[in-house]
């Protein structure tokens, strides 16, 4: 395998991955999807005050699989209380924004 890098943990791989300017610039641009937007910056949110999915369950009181449900790419089912009350956890103000098609 003369060549290639041999990543072993997720943390080197995503390090290795960003290096590629058209992918770090397409992972900024927003997306046209808004249930994938809601579960990146939601992901993003979490991260950022360094929770887990548990601690940030317990914090708003439902399950961690509830949150990992919120955070899922492919769920569509998000209701504004659980996007308020993650935001009053995270000392953050939910706003929504309409923009132009």
């Amino acid at each position: 395998m003369k060549g290639k890098t041999k990543l072993t943990t997720f943390k080197e791989y995503k390090k290795h991955a960003l290096k590629d300017s058209s992918l770090r610039k397409s992972l900024e641009e927003p997306d046209d999807d808004p249930f994938l937007e809601v579960a990146y910056r939601l992901i993003e949110l979490r991260r950022e005050k360094d929770l887990t999915q548990a601690d940030l369950a317990k914090r708003i009181g439902i399950s961690q699989q509830a949150l990992a449900r919120l955070e899922s790419l492919s769920y569509k089912g998000h209701s504004l209380r659980s996007l308020y009350n993650i935001a009053q956890a995270c000392g953050k103000k939910l706003q929504i924004n309409f923009v132009p098609a």
